[in-house]
């Protein structure tokens, strides 16, 4: 016969009238505060989350935005996992070293300074990898539908407003290849690649090899626009994430391979004045004449067509700085965008068709092209992105236990 001993009975009792009578239980950290569909918030995550966006400086409401933004992650992981979408640990590695780096950090360093202001490494972990999921999910429900024309580069190009240019800071192995060495010197290029794959360190071997100046700096080379790269070397650098090496890329007398360290978009400053590319048409003033060749153009580069036979000076077009422009021709153009018309100016009998073909800076510090592209396709993504993530709100079953 099992003998109880009275106070474990007494326990046993108290335990059962606390069940059956249901009295409160404190809750702890780890107790969920929110439930979205089947997923669980705690309290430990809520808090954890508003500190981490007091050490990012992030402005507003932050425990609203702790819980939205909480909220939100759930929604993304889940879609995820529907969609079978995984960060392998290479991918979250550099995630999260490419958000360290607008600090100018190591992921290794940003999560020793958060940590010892009491965030733990698996928050930054978190955090990232529900940026990085819903970023290859909208990138597969909705890339394959946005298609961005040239007239919409060019559109955006002329109009001159501020946009991002991606700027990289690279190492660099330049190996001399004049004349008859060019073979020779991508065979060591090859050769350097296989040491680096084996896992040698490129700035050691930039040292040791490299014929450029940056030798001494284990090959480091300071913040640079891409588009300031020769085209071959941009294109080789635009594809490598942040620790990649590139292939050899070949530029006149030398072979150059690239690591690229980091990686950044930033607004282009114009480092001097603004520009202006405009055209004057003189037609007949006769109330006709300029609308239809407003009816003929859509550009500048139109003008060509509709002006060819007639004498040169009716058509001419120039690009001078913003503030050496005529006073009544600023005047004209500063209610226009890029390739819209003016015809408020007279000139010698003529009703002067005015048209604005480029407002910026100067094109050697635009963006390029496919920055361009690459911008207008992140807005377009972005905006169904918002849309996306508001339906599966609406969906979802959202609430407080």
């Amino acid at each position: 016969m099992i003998m109880v001993r009275p106070v474990n009975r007494l326990m046993a009792l108290a335990v059962v009238a606390l069940v059956g009578f249901g009295a409160p239980v404190a809750a702890g950290p780890f107790s969920p505060i929110k439930i979205v569909n089947d997923q669980a918030i705690t309290q430990f995550e809520f808090d954890q989350r508003v500190l981490f966006m007091t050490l990012l400086r992030q402005p507003g409401d932050l425990q609203k935005a702790a819980m939205d933004t909480l909220i939100d992650d759930r929604l993304r992981m889940s879609a995820a996992k529907q969609f079978g979408v995984k960060m392998s640990p290479e991918q979250l590695k550099a995630g999260m070293d490419e958000f360290a780096s607008r600090a100018n950090l190591t992921a290794e360093k940003f999560v020793e300074i958060i940590g010892q202001n009491g965030v733990q490494p698996e928050t930054f972990r978190d955090f990232v990898e529900s940026g990085l999921v819903w970023r290859e999910i909208v990138r597969g429900k909705f890339a394959a539908g946005v298609s961005i024309s040239e007239t919409q580069i060019d559109r955006a190009l002329a109009n001159g407003r501020p946009m991002a240019a991606l700027q990289v800071k690279l190492s660099e192995i330049v190996i001399s290849a004049k004349g008859a060495g060019r073979d020779a010197a991508l065979q060591r290029a090859d050769k350097l690649r296989l040491q680096l794959r084996g896992g040698v360190d490129f700035a050691t071997l930039a040292r040791q090899n490299s014929s450029a100046a940056s030798a001494g700096r284990g090959g480091a080379l300071d913040w640079m626009l891409l588009t300031e790269l020769k085209p071959d070397a941009a294109k080789a650098v635009r594809a490598l994430a942040p620790g990649q090496v590139s292939a050899p890329v070949v530029l006149d007398d030398q072979v150059v391979i690239y690591q690229l360290q980091e990686q950044k978009q930033e607004m282009v400053q114009p480092s001097g004045a603004i520009v202006v590319d405009y055209a004057t048409f003189l037609v007949p003033d006769d109330g006709v004449s300029a609308a239809k060749v407003r009816g003929q153009v859509d550009s500048c580069n139109d003008l060509y067509a509709v002006a060819k036979g007639l004498p040169a000076e009716r058509l001419t077009r120039q690009t001078v700085a913003q503030n050496q422009l005529p006073k009544d021709v600023a005047g004209a153009l500063s209610l226009l965008d890029a390739g819209e018309s003016s015809t408020a100016i007279t000139r010698g009998g003529w009703r002067v068709f005015l048209m604005l073909c480029r407002r910026g800076p100067p094109e050697t510090e635009q963006p390029s092209r496919d920055e361009v592209r690459l911008q207008l396709t992140n807005q377009i993504l972005g905006a169904q992105a918002d849309i996306y993530l508001e339906e599966l709100r609406t969906e979802a079953m959202i609430r407080t236990p």
